[in-house]
């Protein structure tokens, strides 16, 4: 039986841990990249969210 946890199972979920920020600063860029590339193609009005909803002002 064993206690406590080893070095390499620490060293996994750390690793695990890094690699989900790394991922969610990653796809943070890229969604900032996208949203200005649609800003300065004049579609940013155009711009629905995943909702699908569309804003106030552009429903009239």
């Amino acid at each position: 039986m064993r206690i406590g946890n080893t070095h390499a199972d620490v060293y996994d979920r750390e690793s695990d841990y890094w690699q989900d920020i790394e991922d969610a600063e990653n796809a943070q860029l890229k969604a900032q990249k996208n949203s200005s590339k649609a800003a300065t193609n004049g579609e940013h009005k155009k711009f629905k969210n995943d909702t699908g909803i569309v804003p106030q002002e552009d429903a009239k």
